[in-house]
């Protein structure tokens, strides 16, 4: 099934570390270490980094094999990263066939741009596989309200974010379902003609659309039939709460981001 290889966006829960932090400092944690894992420029850093991101999937208490899900649906983009940064102009000729020719420059570019892809998908993995939706979204408002954005646009910006977040697998599952459905009516989905492939893209992508857009409606009827008017006169029955282990996570990804930066 197409939802197998999603993980993106799904929440699995357990009684770990990770699940138990609060998901204040987990979201700006990750989503700060998900940003500097672009700035990554040494095998130095990338040793840290990973260090750092097993060992966060490690206190998660899930299986590894939800984390490949998340990079096995981005192969193609870090393949296509990896190719291109590999023939980078510059360094000492490694291999030269005709005029394509690798350099270690660009092997050591290819390499980095790999690893900094991949840490950015595992952390946000991290983060959406540990945090429920409803409180990944509470924390965005109150982390965007630590920055002094206004209560009704930090408010806005969770519900939408949120909203995405948990319709990518419901829109992966719709795919998957769509997929099937025209399976059974013959379509060919492995044809080697490029214009073969294209109208087995436009069986799935137009019924996929009209189905998103159908769902997008259902949602805002319901929403306003249950009166929700924005963040006027809305409270939370869940608080959350700072504690110790708290701390410790916003000092460990503080002092690894120092080192990734200035050292």
């Amino acid at each position: 099934m197409l939802l197998d290889n999603v993980a993106l966006g799904r929440y699995v829960e357990r009684n770990s570390f990770m699940h138990s932090l609060d998901p204040r400092v987990k979201l700006l944690g990750l989503f700060v270490l998900a940003g500097f894992a672009f700035s990554i420029n040494s095998f130095y850093d990338v040793l840290l980094m990973s260090i750092y991101t097993l060992v966060l999937m490690l206190l998660s208490k899930l299986s590894l094999r939800y984390y490949m899900k998340s990079l096995r649906s981005i192969w193609f983009i870090v393949i296509f990263a990896f190719v291109v940064q590999l023939f980078t102009v510059g360094g000492n000729t490694l291999l030269q066939f005709g005029f394509i020719r690798i350099s270690d420059k660009g092997l050591f570019n290819a390499a980095i741009i790999t690893f900094r892809i991949v840490f950015a998908v595992l952390l946000s993995s991290v983060l959406t596989l540990t945090t429920s939706p409803t409180s990944l979204a509470h924390a965005l408002e109150d982390v965007l309200g630590w920055f002094f954005v206004p209560k009704r646009f930090s408010h806005e910006i969770a519900m939408v974010m949120t909203i995405a977040i948990r319709f990518i697998p419901v829109i992966a599952s719709e795919a998957d379902r769509i997929m099937r459905a025209q399976l059974s009516r013959g379509a060919n989905f492995d044809d080697r003609k490029f214009s073969g492939r294209i109208k087995g893209a436009i069986s799935i992508i137009i019924p996929l659309l009209v189905s998103a857009l159908r769902r997008a409606e259902d949602l805002s009827i319901a929403m306003e039939a249950r009166g929700y008017n924005g963040w006027e006169g809305r409270t939370r029955f869940k608080q959350f709460k700072w504690e110790t282990r708290d701390t410790f996570f916003l000092i460990s990804f503080s002092a690894l981001s120092f080192t990734i930066i200035f050292i």
